[in-house]
């Protein structure tokens, strides 16, 4: 089969003129390139390469579907080793009629939008399950009771107005069937019709039983729970004033008196205060609850917030650290990079990073912005995906907004990321309209609630959302970097506080080692005075020897010639020459007894002289004066 005789498909584009050259030419240099092993045509094909051969139609060879002439044919054929894990994976290989549809097949083997938002779906109930079998055996009872408690409501409000007409239930129609079945076992319909849970998850749950569906999943409703509620809610907590002002700040309090559930909120916020001493209070509690108390009574809505807080791992948001907080904001920025990496490395290059506007997303879950009805979808994706909901309609409003950003620099980012972000899902008859408004679940009082229907286009929203490719595979990824980053940076940390202490016994050691150089050279400026008046005075301590050396010779040679005197004979000498011997001999006495003392003077000043050079010589050996 030549390649001239392959045609192009319909509505396709015909193969240039040259092609069959320019494949001709090039077709032995690939072979080369690309196969494995070479050998004779006559050995036995690896079993895995002839049966894909044999599911292909009338190919000459393997790897190009091109048959090589006698000129440009190798002297040996090749043999492939092929790959064929993908074949697994990836939708059914084309016929290869021709060569266009073989060149543009999607082998990507990636599984449809669909299929990966449900894996969110399978992964959190498994997550649920697991740590359902951890508890101990009387905790399951009590939870188990509960979700007895909590169908049995369930079956008695299908019983009421199951039978009524959508119209006067003020909604669509309700698949009660479907729902039943979700409510009897809600892990089966994960495991058997995960796509169809979605689905009706995405076109949010239905408000009769929403708040039972809530509960179900997250396994919450817990009767001992309940019971240690009724008691802490009447107990005093440290944050009492702090929870009463940020209520009364909360636009949606409004929704929530109207049900007058307003104490039930306030109960349920500080009793998990007294619960969770270690967390308290802090206001982003109040956004999470809200929605909870408006489709629940209290003692259950406090046992959701519990299961939401520890099971789903709210309570890192709201730790002091804020670890879950920043895990979430690197999944964010691993996500950003994945999907959109031109965004990425704009918003890195202009120095805006998540943590200056995402930050509120999660903390929030978005109810600073959002009306009343889009938070209840958005907690419909929370409490059946977990958190990683959030990311996807997180990262899915970067999407819509892409070409907007990446035109924008610092300051203009960071408000249109602030203000802007959401206006892609305005409906387009607010945006028409002059009386639009901006309505959000705030902390900032408005006078009126205005009507929030079809102000942002929800469906929209929610399925757009669930069309980023989120797999829990790539978010256990993303965790073990981020985990891996923080014991870098532990250790890190643990390497700085140690060299910081290391540095202040240094500073410590050297303020000792300054103490005593101030001393060692105040006694080396007094050792040095000391030498300097010695030797000020040593040449006159020097004449007063030479003086008395003088005297002593003087007296010696008047004791001669009075020796002398004495032998002539006593008639020679005065009559007094023995007191004058006597006077003499005192005299002569006390200038011997002056002279030891000067010269034991000397001899005191000369060792100390040696003293003071020896030790100015270990010192510096500078010579002082000569």
């Amino acid at each position: 089969m030549s390649l001239n005789e392959i045609s192009p498909p319909p509505g396709g584009f015909p193969l240039p003129e040259d092609t069959e050259s320019t494949i001709t030419q090039s077709t032995p240099q690939l072979l080369q390139e690309t196969a494995l092993t070479t050998e004779p045509a006559e050995e036995e094909e690896d079993p895995d390469t002839q049966s894909f051969k044999d599911g292909q139609s009338n190919i000459s060879d393997a790897s190009t579907g091109v048959d090589l002439d006698a000129e440009t044919a190798p002297s040996q054929h090749y043999k492939y080793e092929v790959d064929l894990s993908f074949v697994l994976t990836a939708d059914a290989l084309p016929t290869r009629k021709n060569l266009y549809s073989s060149i543009n097949a999607d082998l990507s083997g990636s599984p449809p939008p669909t299929g990966i938002a449900s894996l969110l779906l399978e992964a959190r109930q498994a997550d649920i399950t697991i740590k359902f079998g951890s508890k101990d055996q009387a905790h399951q009872n009590a939870i188990n009771s509960g979700s007895a408690s909590i169908k049995k409501t369930f079956n008695d409000i299908k019983a009421t107005i199951g039978h009524m007409p959508p119209e006067l239930l003020g909604g669509e129609p309700l698949d009660w069937d479907f729902w039943s079945r979700v409510v009897d076992d809600y892990d089966l319909v994960v495991q058997e019709d995960p796509e169809s849970l979605q689905s009706a998850v995405a076109d949010g749950i239905p408000k009769e039983f929403r708040g039972i569906i809530w509960q179900l999943v997250a396994r919450s409703k817990d009767l001992q729970l309940e019971e240690l509620y009724m008691h802490l809610k009447s107990e005093s907590s440290i944050h009492e004033r702090a929870i009463k002002r940020d209520l009364t700040r909360t636009s949606f309090f409004t929704n929530v008196e109207a049900l007058k559930k307003g104490d039930e909120l306030y109960n349920v916020i500080k009793a998990y205060s007294l619960f969770d001493p270690d967390v308290g209070y802090t206001q982003g509690m109040v956004f999470i609850a809200v929605p909870l108390i408006l489709n629940m009574t209290e003692a259950e809505c406090f046992c959701l917030l519990v299961a939401l807080m520890k099971e789903y791992g709210l309570r890192e948001l709201f730790a002091p650290d804020m670890h879950g907080l920043h895990l979430l904001l690197h999944q964010f920025d691993r996500l950003l990079d994945q999907n959109l990496p031109l965004l990425y490395n704009h918003l890195i290059r202009q120095g805006v990073r998540s943590l200056m506007y995402a930050s509120q997303w999660f903390l929030t879950f978005f109810s600073y912005k959002f009306p009343l009805d889009v938070v209840l979808r958005i907690f419909d994706l929370v409490i059946t995906q977990g958190m990683e909901g959030v990311l996807r309609l997180a990262v899915n409003l970067m999407i819509r907004n892409e070409a907007t950003l990446l035109r924008l620099n610092f300051d203009s980012l960071l408000d249109y990321l602030k203000a802007n972000l959401f206006n892609v899902y305005v409906s387009e008859d607010f945006i028409a309209s002059p009386e639009k408004e901006n309505r959000r679940f705030s902390l900032l009082p408005r006078k009126s609630a205005p009507k929030t229907e079809n102000y942002y286009k929800l469906n929209a929203f929610i399925l757009d959302s669930l069309q980023v490719p989120i797999l829990p595979t790539d978010l256990m990824k993303f965790k073990l970097e981020f985990d891996q980053m923080c014991t870098t940076d532990a250790a890190r940390v643990e390497e700085i506080e140690k060299f910081q202490t290391g540095n202040g016994v240094l500073r410590h050691e050297i303020k000792e080692l300054e103490s005593e150089y101030f001393k060692l050279h105040h006694d080396h400026i007094r050792v040095v005075q000391l030498l300097v008046d010695t030797k000020v005075i040593l040449p006159e301590v020097l004449g007063d020897i030479e003086e008395l050396k003088d005297t002593v010779a003087n007296l010696q040679g008047d004791i001669t010639e009075l020796e002398s005197k004495l032998e002539t004979g006593p008639e020679g000498l005065p009559q007094d020459i023995d007191s004058k011997i006597q006077e003499l001999l005192a005299e002569n006495a006390n200038e011997t007894e002056r002279f030891a003392n000067l010269e034991e003077q000397l001899n005191h000043l000369t060792l100390e002289y040696e003293n003071l050079s020896a030790e100015l010589k270990q010192r510096g050996g500078k010579k002082w004066f000569w």
